[in-house]
């Protein structure tokens, strides 16, 4: 059954898969040991951080910029730059001997990271808005990178361990060959060139997810989606500890997430599929906002294990039901730059999220704390579905 649903499916999603699976493993395998390996460069914790928000910030302006050339000059020879780019930063991380040559890397990584991220992604998304199945394809893709994910990280220390610690940084240059051979083979550079001279401003990406009801509830979930995503490694071991000191049960929760998220994606997708988007959108907030509410109460270590896998579920629904959103919602002349815009807040409120953690920490308890980013579910889950309605009924009165 799943053989020959894949056997029917286009050239270009199966050729994305497995180049976006590549990335996320490859990407995966430094996550062990990148903060120790730099902690070899520099003892300025500034800096150390610096690194870190420095690849951030090259890779939301730099996605931007690809995302704009691509209207002029196509996706493909873009996507063939930041394919072989990708070959190249692992190389520069692995031969540091310096802060500065690693900041070089982190600034290539941003090139890389933006043709391989929402530019490759927009694309996908072009090559699967006359599939039926988009959901249950973005169920299947989103599955296999969380796979992938997995076996990455695990991967990765393994080899730091039992080779040397630069050891994953080689492994990872290997890895991206994949996608960067592919790109070569099946993106024809010379297909896409255009000859469009338009212009708009930075802002047209903004404007247009305001002009669109359903694209600003899709923004709207931006903020907690990302900001609880990136919070829970600050959160979850501090909370932990008041019910067991152990890094072996730790990291057990978090694989369970990655299991449940498995497990559960391809058959989001399928749901959104025979529902709809919006049905997925509602369910993601609102199993994320009661997870969380119910979890910032918990007791036990059991019942925060549970209620964690359970989180796990709405962010997995929460996939195919935003990609589908865009699929539905965005202009193929413009959703490289929609995409675009997409990812930087994303980026942005992913930076924010353990800042703000850190400062809330400093004044109130860890569960109290994690109330918070849920109670900011519940406020923007009720902010995008007012929002929504008035668009909706302002849309229909323009019509009428």
């Amino acid at each position: 059954m799943a053989f020959s649903f894949f056997h029917n499916l286009k050239k270009q999603y199966l050729v994305v898969f497995l180049m976006s699976v590549c990335v996320v493993f490859s990407g995966s395998l430094i996550a062990p040991i990148e903060q120790r390996f730099i902690s070899t460069l520099t003892e300025n914790s500034v800096l150390m951080g610096f690194v870190f928000t420095l690849g951030t910030l090259s890779l939301s302006i730099v996605a931007l910029i690809f995302a704009r050339l691509s209207k002029t000059y196509g996706k493909n020879r873009l996507i063939i730059a930041g394919a072989f780019l990708g070959i190249v930063f692992p190389l520069v991380y692995a031969t540091s001997t310096n802060i500065l040559q690693y900041m070089g890397g982190k600034m290539i990584f941003g090139f890389a990271g933006a043709a391989m991220g929402p530019l490759l992604f927009a694309y996908l998304q072009e090559h699967i808005s006359t599939e039926k199945n988009q959901g249950k394809l973005l169920g299947y893709l989103y599955s296999a990178s969380s796979i992938a994910g997995s076996m990455g990280a695990i991967l990765g220390g393994f080899f730091a361990d039992r080779y040397f610690l630069g050891a994953p940084y080689y492994l990872q240059f290997f890895i991206l060959l994949i996608p960067f051979f592919l790109a070569l083979k099946f993106f024809n550079y010379k297909e896409e060139i255009k000859t469009s001279k338009e212009k708009h401003n930075y802002l047209f990406g903004i404007k247009y997810i305001l002009s669109n009801p359903y694209l600003l509830y899709r923004f709207l979930f931006e903020a907690p989606f990302r900001m609880m995503w990136s919070v829970e490694v600050v959160l979850y071991p501090i909370i932990l500890l008041a019910f067991i000191d152990s890094n072996t049960i730790m990291g057990t929760i978090f694989a369970t997430q990655g299991i449940v998220a498995m497990i559960i994606l391809p058959l989001a997708g399928s749901l959104v599929d025979k529902k709809s988007y919006m049905t997925g959108m509602r369910l993601a907030f609102f199993i994320m906002g009661i997870s969380t509410l119910i979890m910032s109460f918990s007791n036990s270590l059991a019942m925060f294990w549970i209620l964690a896998g359970l989180f796990s579920v709405g962010l997995a629904i929460s996939g195919p039901a935003r990609g589908v959103l865009e699929i539905k919602n965005i202009e193929n002349e413009h959703r490289a730059e929609i995409i675009a815009t997409f990812s930087i807040f994303g980026y942005l409120f992913e930076a924010l999220s353990p800042f703000l953690a850190g400062i809330l920490l400093a004044i109130f308890a860890p569960k109290t704390v994690l109330l918070f980013y849920s109670i900011l579910i519940w406020v923007f889950f009720g902010i995008a579905t007012l929002v929504l309605k008035i668009k909706l009924k302002n849309k229909t009165k323009i019509q009428l």
